[in-house]
């Protein structure tokens, strides 16, 4: 067999899942041999019928077969596929040599434990706490939103509702993930990618997430990183969720004792619960928000680099993590070489911020010039696609958008 000394041709695969990320990259050597890494299978806007077709393409793009699988975060919209039945086993089949995942899907950081094991430092094992702590939370509003969404305006309930329900555990694609591979890679900021042997003349190298330990931007306004903030805002929601009064008009706190109509109360009394259901509905709206940033900012950022060109595909990375990896001189020296940027979190702008931005080299208004993949759908998450950014895309790279696909459910871009 000829020496693999680095691939002489390079592509990656769009497949159409809507507001969603999958994409199978495919690295051929001298020798007919083809090395694939396929990151990501998830949506929130398909069902189970599209992605049965996106997973079966999978397989014959795949010829059966990647040598590594990645997931970049737990958000459903990233990893659904992997726990939907019938297509998780379809996706284990692939049998992968490594799965890759960032590091607070570690699996022996039991956020129950008491204390922190020897895996993990303190400060990571409270953010594993905090993380669970959060998706409980996510999970009793998408239980019970009429409940823990008291006060809040239906348009803007169904916003949140939309986001929360991107944070619960998906705890079947996680299972999923821990059967397959024959080993797998938990990664952080600078740690070895898991992929070294299995791309002969690729640099691959990790970006993102950083830890703690290595830098607290991560944290967002809402303290998120805070195990005790975030089991009290689970409790509570489970709590008014067990509490409330139920349709036939008796509380399952106060079970003998009847309710009364709000609109029959009192003025003064329906001023109080007004102003206490605009408090809820205000911390409701952060809290969503910290959670859904705080879940992004743990993407695995991966860098490719072949012949001096990179391909970049950050996840749903946003600003807070993007800060730790352009802090690196090194890191922005390589990112000018990208060729290829999937557009992190489906066109959201910070999740593309300027800094990053402007390092690219191949961003110009004529050919040849940066490849960009924008993987979303409009209407789904507001303001998501941003169009400034979309605007700026089609300017200055040659853009393939999902967004204007019909009736198409892939396709392969050479690098």
């Amino acid at each position: 067999m000829a020496r693999r000394t680095k691939p002489r041709n390079v592509s990656v695969t769009m497949y159409n899942v809507g507001f969603g990320d999958c994409f199978l990259l495919s690295f051929e050597y001298a020798d007919s041999d083809v090395r694939r890494v396929l990151i990501d299978c998830g949506t929130t806007s398909e069902r189970k019928p599209h992605m049965t077709k996106v997973v079966d393409r999978i397989l014959t793009d795949s010829g059966g077969h990647v040598d590594a699988v990645v997931v970049t975060h737990r958000h459903q919209d990233h990893l659904s596929a992997f726990g939907l039945a019938g297509l998780g086993k379809k996706l284990a089949s692939l049998d992968p040599e490594v799965v890759i995942q960032p590091w607070t899907e570690h699996p022996e950081a039991d956020p129950q434990a008491e204390a922190a094991p020897a895996v993990l430092t303190a400060a990571a094992h409270r953010q594993r706490v905090a993380l669970r702590e959060a998706q409980k939370f996510a999970a009793h509003l998408v239980a019970e939103p009429d409940r823990v969404l008291a006060g809040v305006a239906p348009r803007e309930r169904r916003v949140l509702e939309k986001i929360a329900a991107l944070s619960i555990p998906n705890k079947k694609a996680i299972l999923c993930l821990a059967g397959m591979g024959k080993r797998r890679a938990y990664v952080s900021a600078g740690s070895r990618s898991g992929l070294e042997d299995l791309l002969p003349g690729v640099r691959v190298s990790v970006l993102g997430p950083p830890t703690l330990a290595q830098t607290e931007t991560i944290r967002t306004q809402t303290q998120w990183d805070s195990d005790e903030f975030w089991k009290l805002w689970a409790g509570l929601a489970g709590v008014s969720a067990a509490h409330a009064p139920t349709a036939g008009g008796r509380s399952a706190l106060f079970p003998r004792s009847p309710t009364r109509s709000i609109a029959r109360a009192q003025s003064f009394v329906r001023w109080l619960v007004d102003k206490a259901d605009s408090a809820n509905g205000h911390n409701v709206r952060r809290i969503v928000r910290a959670m859904d940033g705080a879940l992004n900012n743990t993407s695995v950022v991966l860098l490719f680099e072949v012949d001096g060109k990179g391909l970049l595909f950050p996840g749903d990375a946003q600003l807070e993590n993007w800060q730790y990896a352009l802090a690196s001189k090194k890191n922005r020296q390589r990112l000018r070489s990208t060729a290829l940027y999937k557009v992190g979190h489906h066109g959201s702008t910070n999740a593309t911020p300027q800094s990053l931005w402007k390092l690219f080299r191949g961003r110009k208004a004529r050919p040849p010039r940066l490849i960009t993949l924008l993987s979303t759908e409009k209407g789904c998450h507001q303001g998501v696609p941003r169009k400034s950014l979309v605007d700026a895309l089609e300017e200055k790279t040659d853009l393939y958008c999902t967004q204007s696909w019909r009736g198409k459910l892939s396709e392969t871009i050479t690098v």
